[in-house]
């Protein structure tokens, strides 16, 4: 009897050993290189945002593809133009009002708030927050925003090499899905084939849920700060219409602004722009979105919430941009591959 090890032993330990290896390696790979990879996605998400306007237009106008990706690629990007070419200017100044007005408005805000033991309460708790090592406040930082000429012009790059990613994702989508796929083995691969099919749809219903309600809060908005007389009321309604990218923490951090400068007017006017900020937060998340959702990829609030916070530790800002799209994504998979491909359970897949 042999006291040898069965070769066939050997080489199966050897194979998982170095398949560990290459999967750690991997991983640190992945993380050296995660802005990269988050950029990455940022641009398989504009592909998907012009394949949906694309799904529209052969909708309503008997398209082939190949046309209507071109004109609908050609339609963001003329409406992108067309609204910094009419409107930039304006916006411009509105925007470049909010940051100007916000140090006088925090002054402002601090006598109101110190006349009594809870306000000074919280302005000591505010300027303990936003003081940095150096003793300067965030809002002394917002004012000169004039010193991050050089990281506005690195982002500008980032974006169009963004921009030019997805073009290249848009015009041959199918080529990278079947060269990603080529790498998975046969069978397991059209489980996979079929997970990405249906991430590309649930983020598609996303998008379009999140521009409609974008659109919308934009506009309510500007009508109620208009209607308090709060000094560039588009350009705050513009914040809190984009800051609906980023669920619950987006909408909070774009109401500080706007309550800010309401007191440039009054403590009163500042209590009613904070009541305007709720109200239409409030119908936004128990009306507005409720039923765009129906139509699109719903994720759990509180789920959202942990990955915002969990992604924007892990990769700042961008991660915090991208958390919620990531997530749906992440939730396909799981939905699709284990819970009802390995467990054989039924389960709702996100935006099917």
């Amino acid at each position: 009897m042999s006291g040898g090890r069965d070769p066939s032993t050997l080489w199966g330990f050897t194979a998982r050993l170095l398949l560990t290896i290459l999967l750690i390696a991997l991983a640190l790979f992945l993380w050296v290189v995660r802005d990269a990879v988050l950029l990455g996605f940022a641009a398989v998400l504009l592909a998907i945002a012009v394949h949906g306007v694309a799904d529209a237009l052969m909708k309503v106008a008997p398209l082939p593809r190949p046309a209507a990706l071109g004109v609908g690629a050609l339609l963001i990007v003329a409406i992108l133009t067309g609204i910094l070419w009419l409107f930039g200017a304006q916006l411009s100044a509105e925007l470049s009002g909010v940051f100007e007005r916000l140090p006088q408005a925090w002054e402002q805000a601090k006598e109101t708030l110190q006349g009594n033991p809870v306000g000074a309460a919280i302005v000591s708790e505010i300027q303990h927050l936003t003081s940095g090592d150096s003793g300067g406040s965030a809002i002394d930082m917002i004012s000169s925003a004039g010193g991050f000429a050089l990281p506005a012009a690195s982002g500008m790059t980032t974006a169009l090499l963004v921009f030019f990613t997805a073009a290249f994702l848009t015009s041959s989508a199918s080529v990278y899905r079947r060269g990603a796929l080529l790498l998975i083995p046969k069978g397991p691969d059209e489980k996979v084939g079929a997970a990405l099919d249906y991430s590309a749809l649930a983020l598609k219903k996303w998008l379009l849920g999140i521009t409609v309600d974008m659109m919308i809060i934009t506009v309510l908005l500007a009508i109620a700060l208009w209607a308090l007389g709060i000094p560039a009321f588009i350009g705050l309604a513009l914040l809190a219409g984009f800051s609906q990218f980023v669920p619950t923490v987006g909408p909070l951090i774009a109401a500080i602004p706007g309550i800010l400068l309401a007191f440039t007017i009054g403590p009163m006017t500042a209590l009613y722009t904070a009541a305007a900020y709720l109200v239409i937060s409030q119908l936004e998340a128990n009306l507005i979105y409720p039923i765009i959702q129906k139509k699109a990829a719903s994720i759990p609030p509180a789920l959202n919430l942990v990955a915002i916070l969990a992604f924007g530790m892990l990769f700042g800002p961008l991660g915090v941009l991208l958390a919620t799209p990531i997530l749906i994504v992440v939730t396909v998979w799981i939905t699709k591959l284990y819970v009802q491909d390995t467990l054989g359970k039924d389960a709702s897949i996100p935006g099917d």
